[in-house]
């Protein structure tokens, strides 16, 4: 059987469907997607020591927060809202999926520490994950575009315009 281009997509549309509803309704089918050794790494946490998890144990708390129920606890309501889904190949010929999203945070109390003053917050980013055979998680990359949400919260956020002459000076 041939695999073609469109039947690649709709495989990786599967996949970043189930991924963000697992995310957002139980952080026990979220655990699932992940084989029983992995690497996840999210550049929205503090450093590459403690954004890094290994292990089921250590994913659980930053997973968690995705599927809180309670709008009333300050953790917030989120929705990841895929935009577009990649299969690709990775190590050793097996699948990757690169999945473009969209985030939606509602009823936070705090956005890295920062207050959020009611507002509901959205921003973009892109989550790369490599699979096993058997479709699980074995390595994953996540990157968040936090600048205009920390520019939003009051944070002055400066952005340099390298393209422009005299953006040093």
């Amino acid at each position: 059987m041939t695999i073609t281009t469109d039947t690649r997509t709709a495989i990786a549309d599967v996949h970043a469907a189930k991924w963000a509803a697992a995310l957002t309704e139980s952080i026990d089918a979220a655990l699932a997607l992940y084989a029983g050794e992995f690497v996840f790494d999210d550049t929205a946490d503090d450093d590459h020591v403690t954004d890094t998890a290994i292990t089921k144990d250590e994913l659980r708390p930053k997973l968690a927060p995705f599927s809180n129920k309670d709008s009333a606890n300050g953790s917030g309501i989120h929705r990841f809202e895929i935009r577009e889904a990649f299969d690709l190949t990775g190590d050793d010929g097996l699948r990757a999926v690169a999945i473009l999203w969209t985030w939606t945070g509602k009823d936070l109390e705090t956005y890295h520490g920062l207050p959020v003053g009611g507002r509901t917050l959205s921003t973009i980013g892109l989550t790369w994950q490599q699979l096993d055979a058997d479709g699980r998680i074995t390595r994953e990359s996540t990157y968040w575009v936090d600048t205009p949400l920390l520019g939003e919260l009051g944070v002055p956020v400066q952005t340099v315009h390298y393209w422009k002459e005299g953006f040093g000076a």
